[in-house]
């Protein structure tokens, strides 16, 4: 006999589907009233899910898909908007510099990583897992992330997830942060030296959609040995601007560390940024 539809399943992925065809982020109670469905069971489903990183929550308790469900599809087609849009500028840069790059999407407080690429002139090869994640302030990507926001902001992220030292390099001071940050706006990159992982060296920059938000950063990376940020990276500012541009954002080199409101939700949940003030 063969096994019928499994309700809640079916629920969850009419969640999924109208919010994908939503241009904002709903309440339970919208999400409730548009599928026709039971405002109790609509809470459960919606904090399930969320409590699994597939919605992110946003002010006023309202949701929208999460990061989980865009490292999950990257990982199943090539063509979605983002990786596609990268891919291209990605190559280009390993095949000028002969490092590897990579593309990763932030997600509560820490960085996941969705693409990279790596180049074959070179014996020694920087090669981090896709499925492997970083807290923000120790990496080129999410320190370039990080730089596309005020300084308040910055604050009150660091105050939610705190400054855990993963390598003796890490930056664990906020002051420390906050003049590292200064810099990524003037240079127009973000540096990491061995602050995420120890013998590997890199700089990025973030990408930004069409709303301005910043959804992503790419980087490069590198041993000492051959590691020349001057260099380096302009480059990646300028592949940074190139996807950003592809996925209809309208600014250049000189506004992509412009601040942009609701940017900081992407990087750290609402709801964490309001305790971290409140405290």
């Amino acid at each position: 006999m063969e096994a019928g539809p499994v309700k809640s399943a079916n629920r969850a992925l009419d969640i999924f589907e109208l919010l994908a065809t939503e241009s904002h982020a709903l309440t339970v109670a919208e999400i409730s009233d548009k599928l026709g469905l039971a405002r109790s069971s609509t809470h459960g489903l919606v904090r399930t899910l969320h409590a699994r990183g597939y919605l992110m929550e946003e002010g006023g308790r309202r949701f929208r898909l999460g990061a989980r469900l865009i490292q999950l599809g990257l990982n199943v087609a090539d063509g979605l908007e983002l990786r596609t849009a990268a891919h291209g500028p990605l190559e280009r840069l390993v095949a000028a510099t002969h490092d590897t790059a990579l593309l990763v999407v932030p997600e509560a407080g820490e960085l996941l990583y969705v693409d990279k690429v790596l180049s074959d002139a070179r014996d020694v090869r920087t090669d981090p897992r896709l499925s492997s994640r970083r807290p923000l302030h120790c990496s080129s990507l999410g320190k370039a992330l990080l730089a596309a926001l005020d300084d308040d902001s910055v604050l009150a992220i660091v105050d939610a997830a705190g400054l855990e030292r993963v390598t003796e390099y890490s930056l664990a001071d906020r002051d420390e942060l906050l003049a590292d940050l200064a810099r990524t706006r003037r240079n127009g990159y973000a540096v990491d030296r061995q602050e995420a992982l120890l013998g590997v060296w890199c700089v990025g920059a973030p990408i930004r959609d069409h709303t301005g938000r910043s959804i992503a950063a790419i980087s490069l990376s590198t041993i000492r040995e051959f590691f020349d940020p001057e260099a380096a990276g302009p480059q990646v500012a300028a592949a940074a601007v190139e996807i950003s541009r592809a996925m209809g954002w309208k600014g250049d080199a000189a506004t992509l560390y412009e601040p942009v409101e609701g940017s900081e939700s992407l990087l750290v949940p609402e709801r964490s940024l309001a305790g971290a003030t409140s405290r």
